[in-house]
């Protein structure tokens, strides 16, 4: 499938493996290295499921106290997975695509102020369609003349929407990157001004800056584009390869390859465009507007996990013996969130943690 289809398939890989290695923990780790002094004190709050819904977890926030993410039923259920958003101690459930060349799961991407909700389907097939949320549900948005597949990865509060398409080309499939405009409802457009390669839409800022992946030389790296004008992003020294991760008030966090050392690094490039490794990080998942981040820190035992002011770790957030966690999201009101289970044996649940 190419360079890019196999990065896609080495992120959720990735993921998997994350989850699976914390969901098996059953006691806490030593933390790698001391909290910084100004650590907060995080309290944990847990979001509500539906009624009959087994688990479920956030993947996106809208920076003012809204969440989304998905809920289960169980994989075997007639429900399957669902999307759903949480605003003001409530949720609203969107479902999954009712059509029965889908299957009944879906990932959720985004989320802006005005609750619209993006993310993927998954055909009976396993190819991905690109979903929305309007009037109560999940829509699948247009996709470009010939495509197989496609992905939404990221929404503004002004209601633009990035993502992928997929289309077949002489050497194979062929992503390109696209937007599904605000301001031109039921369109797809392709981004121009970028080298021609396959690429993917990875996220949008609030000023209309789209953050791209660029297949070069089956690498990838990552591009800022706005208004049909590309830049490329420099890599840091020694690494051929970035995973993009996203993009919040002209910032970018990524994961980046290197030749030699570690295999993975968490790299920020602040507004002058530049990348900065960020202290003790391993995998970086969420940054929001004023340069706070996320993720996992380099603990060999995968059970320790960060906020960061840019490239500074200000605290840390542990297993304990009677729950694990998963941080993936930094809101612009200073909240993080994720996903959190009891130990031993508990189900994931979507969780919200505040800094006291």
């Amino acid at each position: 499938m190419g360079g890019m289809t196999n990065r896609f398939l080495t992120r959720f890989l990735l993921s998997g493996v994350l989850i699976a290695t914390m969901t098996g923990a059953v006691a806490p780790a030593a933390s790698a290295g001391p909290a910084a002094p100004d650590a907060c004190t995080w309290t944990r709050t847990v979001l509500p499921l539906p009624s009959g819904a087994l688990t479920g977890g956030v993947d996106a926030a809208d920076g003012t106290g809204g969440y989304a993410g998905s809920v289960s039923y169980g994989a075997d259920s007639e429900q399957g997975s669902r999307a759903v958003r949480w605003k003001n101690g409530q949720f609203t459930e969107f479902g999954n695509l009712d059509d029965p060349e889908f299957q009944k799961r879906l990932t959720i991407t985004g989320v802006n102020n005005a609750g619209t909700v993006v993310g993927i389907a998954y055909q009976q097939t396993g190819f991905r369609a690109a979903i929305r949320s309007r009037d109560g549900r999940m829509e699948r948005l247009p996709e470009l003349p010939g495509a197989g597949q496609s992905m939404a990865e990221g929404v503004n509060d002004k209601g633009d929407i990035v993502g992928a398409v997929e289309t077949m080309a002489e050497d194979g499939p062929f992503w390109h990157p696209v937007i599904w405009p605000a301001d031109a409802p039921g369109t797809v457009v392709e981004l121009t001004g970028l080298p021609g390669t396959r690429a993917t839409a990875d996220g949008i800022d609030e000023d209309g800056t789209v953050l791209v992946s660029v297949e070069e030389d089956y690498n990838q790296v990552p591009y800022l584009w706005r208004d049909g004008v590309a830049r490329r992003l420099p890599l840091p020294e020694g690494a051929y390869d970035v995973i993009t991760r996203g993009i919040s008030n002209g910032r970018v966090i990524g994961e980046a390859s290197y030749e030699t050392g570690a295999f993975f690094r968490s790299v920020l490039w602040d507004r002058d465009g530049q990348p900065r490794e960020v202290t003790r990080s391993a995998d970086i998942r969420g940054i929001n507007d004023d340069g706070q981040l996320v993720g996992r820190t380099d603990d060999p035992d995968w059970r320790e996990f960060g906020v960061w002011q840019r490239t500074t770790l200000g605290s840390t957030l542990n297993f304990t013996e009677t729950h694990g966690l998963q941080l993936l999201v930094s809101s612009d009101d200073g909240a993080i969130a994720g996903r959190s289970w009891a130990i031993p044996g508990g189900k994931h649940m979507p969780t919200v943690w505040t800094c006291g």
